[in-house]
């Protein structure tokens, strides 16, 4: 029997991305590189994928926090202009943004890994679902699996 329980994606913390967008400078205190999207960059402020010509932001970010030994630094995109909010969309997943293959993990309250998977498209729901049901499980975080970035973080 399928957990059934309401999930939803988050984007970036808007603090995060104002901080970003106004000082071009990122939590490690390095320049980020602003530049015109070539097209399809996925944007984890917006949950979308760039619009070719569009100006956006390349910077760091960890999406866990120390001092938890999960605690890496990879690149993202974010959009360089101020949009409104995604929608919250409950058990979905952003149209568009999510094309192949990605990562799953889930982390418990220490911000440890308890568990992860790979899932396509197609079986993503119910995997989320089931590792969201967990009981050690407080919160997903999902990773493109080609070059292993954060994506998004999926919670109950």
């Amino acid at each position: 029997m399928k957990p059934e329980f309401s999930f939803y994606v988050q984007p970036l913390a808007e603090a995060f991305v104002s901080r970003v967008r106004t000082s071009l400078i990122d939590d490690f205190g390095r320049q980020v590189c602003a530049m015109q999207a070539k097209g399809g960059e996925p944007l984890r402020d917006r949950l979308r994928r760039a619009i070719p010509g569009e100006p956006i932001i390349l910077c760091s970010y960890q999406a866990v926090p120390l001092p938890s030994a999960y605690a890496e630094v990879g690149p993202i995109f974010i959009s360089a202009a101020a949009e409104s909010p995604p929608q919250t969309v409950l058990n979905a997943l952003p149209a568009c943004y999510f094309a192949r293959t990605f990562a799953l993990r889930g982390y418990n309250a220490s911000n440890e890994i308890v568990e992860s998977t790979l899932t396509e498209l197609i079986d993503a729901i119910d995997t989320i679902r089931s590792l969201l049901a967990m009981p050690d499980v407080g919160i997903l975080h999902a990773r493109f699996a080609g070059h292993g970035c954060f994506a998004a973080r999926m919670v109950r």
